[in-house]
């Protein structure tokens, strides 16, 4: 069953279907687990062979939404879930804590460091938003919805495989 959304730019979040390119992951919610979020997101998506452009937009939304969810979350452990099917790429993202309130874009001052990581999010995704989570005790779940393309598919010949 699809959660009530609360902030969006296109929706209420797909379903995450049974499929054979299907993955999730459970990481601690410490800074340090970003990067590994990254190299399992580019591992995965190396092994359904989809296009750079795909990857490289995938890999920033994890990393965003991986932070977000290590910052501003008292959870404990941060859950990922990736789907591609018919083009589409599906990225879901729940930190397990306390809802806080609800993820949303911010307009961050030019000096800022940080504050335009859903601003990315929304730039780079077909569809994004944000939903409290029911199964682990709170928290948020955020997603992301991509366009990609298996290598073979590609639009430009010069993109190639997801690499490190």
């Amino acid at each position: 069953m699809a959660l009530p959304d609360v902030t969006t730019s296109g929706g209420p979040p797909p379903e995450l279907a049974s499929s054979a390119n299907r993955v999730d992951f459970v990481l601690p919610a410490v800074s340090a687990s970003v990067a590994e979020a990254r190299r399992r997101v580019r591992h995965h998506l190396r092994t359904w062979q989809l296009d750079s452009g795909s990857c490289d937009a995938a890999v920033l939304v994890v990393s965003e939404l991986f932070t977000n969810a290590v910052l501003h979350s008292d959870g404990q452990t941060v859950l990922c879930a990736l789907a591609f099917t018919q083009g589409q790429l599906f990225i879901q993202v729940e930190d397990g804590g306390a809802g806080q309130a609800s993820p949303t874009p911010r307009h961050a001052p030019a000096h800022d460091e940080g504050g335009r990581g859903l601003m990315l999010v929304e730039a780079v995704s077909r569809r994004w938003g944000a939903s409290l989570s029911e199964d682990r005790g709170g928290g948020w779940i955020v997603w992301a919805t991509l366009d990609a393309a298996p290598v073979w598919q590609a639009q430009l010949p010069a993109q190639g495989r997801c690499f490190e």
